[in-house]
């Protein structure tokens, strides 16, 4: 069960990490690959978006999706730790 929810964590976050490095690099929101990963990020991160308001759109996005990766990091941890014990 550890296994499982390691890897659902790396993915989870390995799609918010995306989404910020295509932010960050300008890819064409329009391409069809950038917007799927945009619409999953949003429904990954929609809890942390405008939790912080930095100006410029890259900052936000960098701080919430950023702070939403860090958190799935550590309840993944935590979660994969505590199937382990069980």
């Amino acid at each position: 069960m550890a296994f499982v929810i390691r890897i659902v964590t790396a993915v989870v976050v390995g799609i918010l990490v995306l989404h910020i490095l295509l932010v960050l690099l300008e890819a064409n929101p329009a391409n069809d690959l950038v917007s799927t990963l945009a619409d999953w990020a949003n429904g990954l991160s929609g809890w942390s978006e405008d939790l912080f308001t930095p100006d410029g759109y890259k900052a936000r996005i960098f701080v919430n999706e950023g702070l939403a990766a860090v958190v799935y990091v550590l309840i993944g941890g935590v979660l994969s730790r505590a199937a382990t014990r069980i």
